[in-house]
């Protein structure tokens, strides 16, 4: 499994001109980001229903070259946000082999019955909105609920109410709805930078929760601890089920006591997939004057 660190910007769009990519991948390393992710959009309410293909989603980008860059000094992953206004999407993601070459998918309803299905049963790891549009859809307490229980996390882009100062507005409405409908409950602050400009530090960054009704630890989870768990839920996600074998190369004694009674005591532990079961074995009691001595003891 990849290995991450804080802090996170898990949505930085993909630009074909290579050298704006670089310099904002430089500048976020610059502001102290350990971990980003390349945003790839798929608008599947536009797709060409004449047209039947085995998958109708894009394959990755090729930025081998990117992180092969800067390996040392960040962790980039690959993510791709799904726009779609209909539950016609899922089963065209069950079938999709390119969707699992993503690390993180995040889905991006247009209509009211959109939102509850991705609160709902989306098959991915986020919930986004857009930013052109304005916020016109508002999760109630139900679905947002539904959503925490599944483990979805719900994104804040600060980028875009840089840009402009309505979607400023729509974006302060918007988290304030997380704040009435789920205690602001797994929320993650991305940038949505198109250019460095728009990018900002991780601290700065945490220190909106204070505008958008969040604490000041959620703030400071939604660029750290938020994201790391968004992250270890996607690769579960992606790698399925996975059972783990410990096998100790001698014996492994965790703890010896003795009493008076003459008791031993021993304890192991076996862990498989995350279950600890110690067994404890007990030696056998002989008293002063019982026949059976025990074994491998001289007699006096």
């Amino acid at each position: 499994m990849d290995q991450t660190k804080p802090f996170y910007d898990l949505c930085i769009p993909y630009q074909r001109d290579e050298k704006v990519m670089r310099e904002i991948i430089k500048e976020a390393i610059s502001l102290g980001y350990k971990t980003i992710a390349i945003d790839q959009v798929y608008d599947h309410s536009k797709r060409d229903v004449t047209k039947r293909g085995p998958d109708i989603f894009p394959a990755p980008v090729g930025i081998k070259h990117l992180e092969n860059e800067f390996k040392s000094q960040v962790k980039i992953l690959q993510r791709i946000t799904i726009i779609y206004v209909d539950v016609a999407v899922a089963h065209a993601m069950t079938n999709s082999q390119n969707l699992k070459k993503f690390n993180l998918i995040a889905g991006q309803p247009k209509t009211d019955a959109a939102l509850t299905h991705c609160c709902t049963a989306f098959a991915g790891d986020l919930v986004t909105f857009d930013t052109e549009a304005g916020v016109k859809l508002l999760v109630n307490r139900k679905a947002y609920k539904i959503a925490v229980k599944r483990g979805l996390f719900f994104e804040i882009k600060y980028g875009p109410a840089i840009r402009d100062s309505s979607v400023r507005k729509d974006m302060i409405k918007l988290a304030h709805n997380y704040c009435v409908r789920g205690k602001s409950r797994n929320i993650i602050f991305s940038s949505d930078a198109t250019n460095v400009f728009e990018l900002r530090g991780p601290y700065d960054v945490a220190n909106l929760a204070y505008i958008f009704g969040l604490s000041e630890d959620q703030g400071k989870n939604a660029v750290d601890k938020a994201c790391r768990q968004l992250f270890l839920r996607a690769e579960s996600r992606r790698i399925g089920k996975t059972i783990m074998f410990v096998k100790a190369s001698g014996p492994v004694v965790l703890s010896d006591s003795s009493d008076e009674e003459d008791e031993e005591i021993s304890d192991f532990e076996e862990v498989t997939d995350g279950v600890v079961g110690i067994i404890k074995y007990k030696s056998e009691r002989y008293s002063a004057d019982d026949s059976t001595e025990p074994p491998n003891k001289k007699k006096k």
